[in-house]
């Protein structure tokens, strides 16, 4: 699977939700390429702690996305692609290779803004030829318990019809201490709730890459 991380915004956890996705997929035995082009290059930095078998972090400037993407996608079973936080043409071309797109966004007002602009650029992907492209906002850095604004963002996604994971991610100190120590959380804690937030949301994941491949084999 070809699995892109987008927002145009900083500070939402789009890479540390990347590491984490790809961490976990290796940690499982498969073999896993994250093509890091986020100008901060936080998921490249990370890997060079973790050094997890089976896991290949390559730092990728825009102008050489196709090419890197031509050469090496192919070899591995799981690419990742941790997009720049800002609105520019690689991000359409790395949407358009994709099978999904994951938006992490906090549950506020500006973040859900700039989710709409993301999930608008991922339509016009799509109505360009990508039909099978398809995506899920994901609540990031959440409240253990309902809050008022965690409700006016549930309500804002149901009004504007955001397709969204049912899984959300809690601010827990796991995801921070990844970046310091290189293991991700369901390394150093496997049994830990982040750990389960992790795994519950690639059961998502693969669920929806799962009946979206039904759908193109019983078109096809």
């Amino acid at each position: 699977m070809i699995v892109s991380f987008a927002s145009s915004k900083g500070g939402v956890g789009k890479s540390t939700t990347c590491a984490a996705i790809a961490a976990k997929l290796a940690q499982d035995g498969m073999s896993v390429l994250v093509l890091d082009l986020d100008q901060n290059q936080t998921v490249a930095r990370w890997a060079l702690k973790a050094a997890m078998p089976g896991l290949e972090v390559r730092a990728v400037a825009p102008d050489t996305f196709t090419a890197v993407f031509r050469d090496t996608a192919s070899r591995f079973d799981h690419v990742l692609i941790d997009l720049a936080g800002t609105r520019e043409a690689t991000a359409l071309k790395a949407m358009a290779r994709s099978d999904l797109v994951i938006i992490p966004a906090q549950a506020s007002e500006p973040d859900l803004r700039e989710a709409l602009v993301i999930i608008d650029d991922i339509t016009d992907v799509v109505e360009a030829g990508a039909a099978g492209l398809q995506y899920r906002l994901l609540l990031t850095k959440l409240f253990p318990l309902p809050t008022r604004v965690t409700m006016f963002a549930h309500h804002e996604i149901a009004r504007h019809a955001m397709a969204r994971f049912d899984t959300g991610l809690v601010e827990r100190a796991q995801y921070r201490e990844m970046f310091l120590t290189g293991k991700a959380p369901t390394i150093a804690e496997p049994e830990g709730k982040a750990a389960r937030e992790i795994t519950g949301l690639i059961e998502e994941i693969h669920a929806i890459l799962g009946r979206a491949l039904t759908k193109t084999e019983r078109a096809a």
